[in-house]
């Protein structure tokens, strides 16, 4: 994924890690849901221990007092790995359009399953951007590493089309194409893409690239597929190909065996988490449907 340089040096690296054949990268010290937001664009979403959060708290306090500009802000919550579950949750850019809210409120509209959680869904809002759509389902996570991605998409509603913002789309210069792809992450896979720091933050972040599906028409459908297996059909944080470079290639590796978080991104075909929202705002109903599969 194309980004600009987030200076928040190794700290995400600092996830212990742990041995082969785990279910998956949530440990039971990681109780702490991290939202990270930054005045650039930047957002993710990541579960951590709390020395790492203290770390986090200080680079962020160290980000806001310099005279670069940049600005971040984090948002945290208490949760039990122990008590992951197969349920998706729907993550939204707040109006400011910088920082991610979950959707996990009945009154947010969180997505819903009606057959056993083999498809979910949920309603798009006007006026919000929807970024990710991510579940920590540990029959999807954890070692992903020769398995096959594909998910069955949808939208169906009275809009027309979708954008996305920032200038995610096309030539890095426009709001469309909007965009939908897989995405995970693995906090315990630290490793340079750029040879610089904070080269080890990109690699916890994996989009699929070049697959993707084109949100066009408010009425369609379509199938994405990815193999985990190689790294080509991925990119990091940076936009780094992970087989770009014998030490991207081996945190791509690390990342595919501890997978933490499984799902799909929004955005363009320029920036991959830009978020998308439907076309005109005066749309009275649009919802997405996926019926997603690690196989």
């Amino acid at each position: 994924m194309r980004r600009l340089v987030l200076a928040l040096g190794l700290t995400l690296g600092l996830t212990a890690a742990t041995p082969s054949g785990v279910a998956a990268d949530i440990s039971l010290t990681q109780t702490n849901q991290v939202i990270l937001s930054c005045n650039d664009g930047h957002s993710l979403v990541v579960l951590v221990d709390s020395a790492t959060l203290t770390s986090l708290v200080a680079d962020v306090a160290s980000i806001n007092s310099s005279v670069t500009g940049l600005s971040c802000t984090l948002d945290t919550a208490i949760v039990d790995p122990a008590t992951q579950t197969s349920d998706w949750t729907v993550f939204d850019y707040n109006p400011s359009g910088q920082a991610l809210a979950p959707r996990h409120s009945p009154n947010s509209m969180p997505a819903t399953t009606n057959n056993g959680g083999l498809t979910w869904q949920f309603q798009f809002k006007p006026n919000v951007y929807t970024a990710l759509f991510t579940t920590t389902d540990p029959s999807v996570t954890g070692n992903d590493s020769t398995k096959t991605l594909t998910d069955n998409i949808s939208v169906s509603g009275d809009a027309e089309s979708f954008v996305t913002q920032h200038n995610g789309g096309a030539g890095c210069a426009s709001n469309v194409p909007a965009t939908v792809r897989f995405y995970f992450t693995s906090p315990s896979a630290s490793g340079p893409s750029t040879g610089q720091p904070p080269a080890g933050f990109y690699t916890h972040f994996w989009w699929s690239n070049p697959m993707h599906l084109v949100l066009d028409s408010a009425n369609e459908s379509g199938t994405i597929t990815a193999s985990m297996a190689d790294p080509n059909e991925w990119s990091d944080w940076n936009g780094q190909g992970g087989g770009s470079s014998p030490a991207v290639l081996e945190a791509f590796i690390e990342a595919t065996h501890r997978v933490q978080s499984i799902g799909l991104s929004f955005g363009g075909v320029c920036f991959f988490e830009t978020g998308v929202t439907p076309a005109p705002n005066t749309f009275t109903g649009e919802q997405f449907s996926s019926s997603f599969n690690a196989g």
